[in-house]
């Protein structure tokens, strides 16, 4: 048996949880080599706690731990996730606006609303239609909106008219990703891209860039998650494994996991 194996039992199971936060049963069990009751993301979590608790090296024993799951390793997830959902997309409401604002002007003009003598005969210039037809298009990007429109209509004045002034702006939405934790937790993130990894015990929040592609193990799965402003609720002692992309997260199984982190569990 090791010295920090003799250390840490000296020290005493309650002990070990007023310090760490780990529950009694779980270090009574991480002392006497009895994984059977832990999740190995779990087990693997708690002995980096006690490694930085008591500045100890528990190598040996991480190394019998994780030999035990590689033996037990199942990846059957038992709960769901829900997945934040999108921000509507208001472009429709915009542009139908655009096309009863044109409407509506190109008739005043015809009526003599603007105080000018009615136009015995008027013809609607082909670029307004054009126009018009254009503006009830797919909108791709916010450029599409600040749609200019003008209609070269000659009253006696000789004067020419400006239609449409530009549509400001539709406000852009501001991307965001973290995690939010009551308790104490270990995280293990990866960026997929560069195969980066990282880790931290934590309590609190952790910020994470919303633009890259993550895949996240958790010790224990009571958090939340807030994605561009919306709260995703995360209640589950078995679905650890997650891949957070474009704006969503999902639980993943093991196989997954190791299919996207280059054939590794970890």
């Amino acid at each position: 048996m090791s010295e920090e194996l003799e250390k840490l039992k000296s020290i005493g199971a309650q002990k070990i949880y007023e310090d760490t936060h780990i529950p009694v049963l779980h270090v009574k069990a991480i002392l006497g080599h009895n994984f059977d009751s832990l999740q190995r993301v779990q087990f693997v979590g708690f002995i980096s706690i006690l490694e930085k608790e008591y500045h100890i090296d528990l190598t040996s024993l991480k190394s019998a731990g994780i030999a035990y799951f590689d033996d037990k390793e199942a990846s059957s997830l038992d709960e769901g996730l829900l997945v934040a959902p999108q921000k509507k997309n208001k472009a429709n409401t915009i542009y139908m606006i655009i096309v009863i604002v044109i409407f509506l002007i190109v008739m005043m003009y015809q009526s003599g609303f603007f105080g000018e003598e009615k136009v015995k005969e008027q013809v609607v210039d082909d670029v307004l239609i054009q126009k018009v037809q254009e503006s009830i298009r797919p909108v791709n990007t916010l450029e599409d909106l600040n749609i200019t429109v003008d209609n070269n209509i000659t009253n006696e004045d000789n004067s020419t008219q400006k239609i449409l002034e530009p549509i400001e702006d539709v406000e852009a939405v501001v991307k965001s990703f973290k995690i939010v934790t009551k308790s104490k937790v270990w995280l293990g993130y990866i960026d997929v891209q560069t195969n980066k990894k990282n880790q931290k015990t934590f309590k609190g929040e952790i910020q994470l860039d919303p633009e890259k592609k993550w895949l996240l193990i958790l010790g224990h799965g009571y958090i939340k998650m807030f994605i561009n402003g919306e709260e995703v609720t995360i209640k589950s002692k078995n679905n650890i494994r997650y891949l957070y992309e474009d704006g969503s997260v999902k639980a993943i199984s093991l196989s997954e996991f190791k299919r996207l982190n280059r054939g590794s569990k970890w």
